[in-house]
C-alpha cells in the first residue's frame, strides 16, 4: 500500500502539486538518493488565512418578520421621520422615512432588542470574547424609495467596543431578481468589474474594510477588500460597528425597508490578541478610554 501523503490531511483539500523530473527541477534530497518523488510525498502543505473582518449572518422565520413590519405600519401613522437630521439621502419620495425605535417600553423592538443582544454575545464569543455585556442602545428602522441612497459611513458609540446591526424586511421585486454574487454576475450574461457600473448592485448594501478598489489591486493579488451583499427579507447581519458601510439607490416601484441597531459592549475579561502580545481589558471601556494590561 502506497505511504499516505501529508497533503491528504491539509484542510481544504490542496491539490498535490505536480512532480517534475530531476532534470527540470535539479531538485535532490540531502542524501542524494531519494527522487523529487519522496520529497513532495514528505513535504506539507496548507493556506494561512488572515482575516480582516468577520460578519454574523442569521435568518429570522417569516412570523417574526411580519410581527415587524405590522408594527412599524402602524408607528409610520404617527411617528416622525428623523431622515433630514441625517447623513443617509432617505428624503427622495414623500414615504421616505427613518424612524426612531422604542427598545425599553414598545414590545416587538424591545424583544428584538433582547434576541440581538444575545447574537452579539454569540459573534464574540466566536472572536474568544467570553466575558462581555452587550447593550442594545439604539435601534431604527429605515424606509427607502426609488433613488433614496445612504453614503458611506460607520456608526460611532460612547465604548470602545460596539456592534452594529441590519436587519432587512421588505425588499422590491426588481432587487430580489438580482444576483447575488459577484460569482452569480460572471456566470450571466453581464460581466462586472469590482467597481462595477451595470447596476447589479442597486439597493445592495456595501461594506469597505480596506484601500484597494480596482480590478488591478485583484490582479495583483491582494485580498478583496470590500463587498455587496444582496438584501434577502428576513436576513440579519451583525458585524463591528466601525466597519464602513452604504447602501445603492435603486430605480423602480417599491419599498426597501431595513432596521438597524447598535449595540455597546462593556468587557470584563475580553482577551484580544494582536500576533505577539495578549491583552486583558478591563471594562467598562467608554469615552475612548481603556484599561488594557499586557499579559
Amino acid at each position: 500500500m502506497a505511504e499516505k501523503s501529508k497533503f491528504d490531511d491539509v484542510p481544504g483539500q490542496l491539490e498535490q502539486p505536480e512532480v517534475v523530473g530531476e532534470e527540470q527541477t535539479g531538485l535532490k534530497s540531502t542524501t542524494g538518493s531519494e527522487s523529487v518523488d519522496k520529497l513532495v510525498q514528505d513535504m506539507s502543505m496548507a493556506l494561512v488565512m488572515k482575516p480582516a473582518i468577520t460578519m454574523l449572518e442569521i435568518f429570522l422565520p417569516e412570523y417574526v418578520i411580519d410581527e415587524i413590519n405590522n408594527y412599524l405600519d402602524e408607528k409610520r401613522k404617527i411617528l416622525p421621520s428623523f431622515a433630514k437630521e441625517l447623513v443617509g439621502q432617505i428624503k427622495a419620495h414623500d414615504d421616505s422615512a427613518q424612524l426612531d425605535m422604542d427598545i425599553k417600553n414598545d414590545g416587538p423592538p424591545k424583544g428584538l432588542a433582547t434576541l440581538s443582544e444575545g447574537f452579539v454575545k454569540t459573534y464574540l464569543q466566536t472572536q474568544g470574547i467570553s466575558e462581555a455585556k452587550p447593550k442594545c442602545v439604539s435601534m431604527w428602522s429605515v424606509h427607502s424609495y426609488e433613488g433614496d441612497y445612504n453614503p458611506i459611513h460607520d456608526h460611532g458609540l460612547k465604548t470602545m467596543m460596539g456592534m452594529s446591526m441590519i436587519l432587512y424586511l421588505k425588499v422590491p421585486p426588481q432587487i430580489e431578481k438580482l444576483p447575488g454574487s459577484v460569482k452569480d454576475f460572471e456566470s450571466g450574461s453581464h460581466k462586472v468589474a469590482l467597481n462595477n457600473a451595470t447596476g447589479m448592485t442597486d439597493g445592495f448594501t456595501f461594506f469597505s474594510w480596506g484601500a484597494n478598489h480596482s480590478s488591478q489591486d485583484i490582479r495583483m493579488g491582494k485580498f478583496v477588500t470590500e463587498s455587496f451583499v444582496k438584501p434577502e427579507v428576513g436576513k440579519l447581519l451583525m458585524f463591528p460597528n466601525w466597519l464602513k458601510h452604504a447602501v445603492s439607490p435603486f430605480y423602480g416601484e417599491g419599498e426597501r425597508r431595513s432596521l438597524s441597531a447598535n449595540f455597546e459592549i462593556e468587557t470584563t475579561q475580553a482577551a484580544i490578541v494582536n500576533d505577539q502580545k495578549h491583552y486583558i481589558i478591563g471594562g467598562p471601556l467608554k469615552n475612548n478610554q481603556t484599561a488594557a494590561k499586557e499579559i
